[in-house]
């Protein structure tokens, strides 16, 4: 079969990127129409694990990868709810592109959280204009990077690990320490800038088209000006700051319903299939029924969550300035909560189809296996158990994180 990813004009209204009065639904149906070209090659990619060029051309050619972006220079002027929402409908298609994109969503929003005006301006008009994609590291300070002052440059040495879409990207976000000092400092680069290589990681069983592995920064030279959020070389706080890792995972979690929902209709659409051909006795219709039942429960619960906390980090992201600590903390409580909600919905929902699918769920044809896999690999990367006592403590106490850049 031929794979039509991204073969032709886009020439689906609902794929190209339309006037700035856009709403949300209209970019949401551009996902939609996004995510039925993705699907076709999906299961191609899983299998080769190559990385994911024409389907980041895509991205950007429907205009998805400025939807945060202002308005005014190009962009979609949307809310981060909107954002999680695309992303997950990406993710349904194909989990690798999800990630990619929810990452990007995260990165090129960068200053936004620790940039100053001028940085948040400037960043905000370049990057809608000429459609970057930005990629970093999933674990930005798992292994930060050494920073040198170099007095008008910082030269960044070292290795920057689980980076996502470096070769396919723009914009690589660097993230370090200077070798005294103990405030991090992030920083955009030009993904080819010299200083600059990328060693692929190794084979994994999931999430196979992430492009991730190492970027290598060995004398990487940035000026100052672009240290964000710093004037003069000092670090200007603000509590806004901490709003990075939240949003992080919040975006991780709806990457997992997102595949969650992908691995639901995958295994409906392949039993609607079978029945056609080979109806069944009504008992085992009806045993069917009660299984997929449960299934779209337990993802319908997740969605509906997912939702709300997103719709509770829109009324927090539009008044960045003034926003508290125990707002933050508590926020930071709730995706806790869901981040903990969608991994034992991912796990149920798509070890459950198997089940629900019967013996056709084991052929190679309904592809079921690349959603396991991707959720699995996806969880991997980031399981924390301790979620559960952050909310708990939470209930029991009314204790709230404490902000700080690692929580």
């Amino acid at each position: 079969m031929t794979d039509t990813t991204t073969a032709g004009v886009l020439d689906d209204a609902a794929v190209h990127a339309g006037p700035a009065v856009d709403g949300a639904e209209v970019w949401l149906r551009r996902a939609e129409a996004v995510a039925v070209q993705l699907a076709a090659g999906a299961a191609r990619r899983d299998r080769e694990g190559t990385a994911p060029l024409r389907e980041v051309r895509l991205l950007k050619e429907s205009g998805l990868v400025t939807l945060l972006g202002p308005v005014e220079y190009g962009g979609g002027g949307q809310d981060w709810s909107t954002a999680h929402r695309v992303a997950r409908t990406v993710a349904a298609a194909d989990a690798s592109v999800g990630e990619l994109l929810a990452h990007h969503y995260v990165w090129v929003s960068i200053a936004e959280f620790i940039g100053t005006d001028e940085k948040i301006q400037h960043i905000g008009e370049v990057a809608a204009r000429a459609r970057w994609f930005f990629s970093g590291s999933a674990k930005p300070r798992s292994a930060p990077l050494v920073i040198q002052d170099a007095g008008g440059d910082m030269l960044f040495h070292g290795r920057l690990d689980r980076a996502l879409g470096h070769p396919v990207s723009d914009i690589t976000i660097l993230e370090g320490f200077l070798e005294d000092g103990d405030t991090p400092i992030s920083a955009l680069a030009m993904s080819d800038h010299p200083g600059l290589t990328f060693e692929p990681g190794a084979e994994e069983f999931g999430l196979r088209a992430l492009a991730a592995g190492t970027v290598v920064a060995d004398h990487a030279d940035i000026p100052w000006t672009g240290a964000l959020g710093h004037v003069d070389k000092t670090f200007v706080p603000r509590v806004y700051n901490t709003f990075l890792t939240p949003a992080f995972q919040l975006a991780q979690a709806n990457v997992l319903i997102g595949a969650t929902r992908g691995a639901l209709e995958a295994a409906a659409g392949h039993t609607r299939d079978r029945w056609s051909r080979a109806p069944l006795t009504e008992a085992a219709a009806a045993d069917a029924a009660q299984h997929y039942g449960a299934l779209a429960s337990l993802l319908w619960a997740v969605e509906a969550f997912a939702d709300a906390v997103g719709a509770e980090a829109d009324a927090l992201h539009a008044r960045r300035r003034t926003v508290t600590e125990e707002e933050r903390g508590y926020h930071a409580v709730r995706v806790a909560a869901l981040a903990a909600q969608a991994g034992a919905a991912a796990d149920a929902v798509t070890a459950g189809v198997f089940g629900a699918a019967g013996a056709g769920g084991a052929e190679a044809e309904a592809g079921l296996d690349r959603f396991w896999r991707d959720t699995r690999a996806r969880r991997v990367h980031d399981d924390d158990p301790g979620r559960g006592r952050v909310v708990g403590r939470h209930l029991l106490h009314g204790e709230v994180p404490r902000p700080t850049w690692y929580a």
